[in-house]
């Protein structure tokens, strides 16, 4: 700042002040984005937790917009998942083949 001129070292104390402020306001934004998610996703388990109670299959897919970024939840509950499924499909053709074994041994 030495080496500046009286207008030179206005516009950079300026510019610093500008700054300054733009940080300030995108920490508060921040805080904000914080907040409302913190609240959003306590709100989206409280609302879980209701279905839960009632028994049932759900699925429940959110999206929130934090300080950070933005985080994807999905929260689902079903008695046939994925696994249970597979287990059921590849039981079966086991069962097929034993029985066509048994029968063609015939």
């Amino acid at each position: 700042m030495q080496n500046l001129d009286a207008d030179q070292a206005r516009a950079v104390t300026r510019q610093a002040a500008d700054e300054i402020v733009r940080i300030a306001i995108e920490k508060r934004k921040a805080e904000y984005r914080h907040n409302a998610a913190q609240e959003e996703m306590r709100n989206l388990i409280e609302n879980a937790n209701l279905l839960d109670g009632r028994g049932g299959d759900y699925k429940i897919n959110s999206t929130f917009e934090t300080a950070s970024g933005t985080t994807n939840v999905e929260i689902r509950k079903s008695k046939l998942t994925q696994t249970n499924i597979m287990a059921i499909v590849i039981g079966s053709i086991v069962a097929l083949l034993i029985l066509m074994f048994l029968i063609l041994r015939n």
